[in-house]
């Protein structure tokens, strides 16, 4: 069963830019990735990439349960969790399924892509610094089972979609 670690055995470039025809114009990341699950490109042009791998499928190593920052030619600018390691505090993730940065560089992380994963926001500040997480398994407001995307709206309210309660939840900052 290769779904969750399509990445594990490859040197391949998972991002890849193309022009308007087509053409691949830029790869990168290549051997840095078990499963590359979420994307986001901040104000500055960064790509922001999450490394959702579930637990069970972690092999020792120095990847998965991490968020990177890339510039947009490919330069590593910032990596947050502990690779290879999942955990629930605010420097590990477990399967960390998406990410969005505000306007003003705060940064989201929608950590738990399993029903009984993290299942938690977790925010930072532009540089990295853990601010605080919000969130838990189960049902009710404020609760989640499987994260699964993360946006900001215009407004600043952060949408959370709630996969497996089938819903989006809306939270401000």
């Amino acid at each position: 069963d290769r779904f969750g670690n399509e990445c594990l055995d490859s040197n391949l470039d998972p991002l890849l830019e193309f022009d308007l025809k087509g053409n691949v114009v830029k790869s990168f990341g290549g051997g840095m990735f078990i499963w590359p699950h979420g994307i986001d490109v901040d104000r500055e042009g960064n790509l922001w990439i999450t490394d959702a791998v579930a637990p069970a499928k972690t092999p020792p190593g120095k990847r998965g349960h991490e968020v990177v920052k890339f510039s947009p030619d490919g330069k590593v600018l910032m990596t947050l969790g502990t690779p290879g390691v999942p955990g629930l505090d605010s420097t590990h993730f477990n399967a960390p399924s998406d990410v969005v940065v505000a306007p003003n560089g705060d940064i989201f992380v929608a950590d738990g892509h399993a029903f009984e994963g993290n299942n938690r926001v977790v925010k930072f500040d532009r540089d990295g610094k853990f601010i605080k997480a919000w969130g838990k398994t189960g049902y009710a407001p404020g609760e989640f089972r499987m994260l699964h995307a993360i946006a900001i709206d215009a407004d600043g309210r952060v949408f959370v979609a709630d996969r497996g309660n089938n819903r989006v939840q809306i939270f401000d900052q």
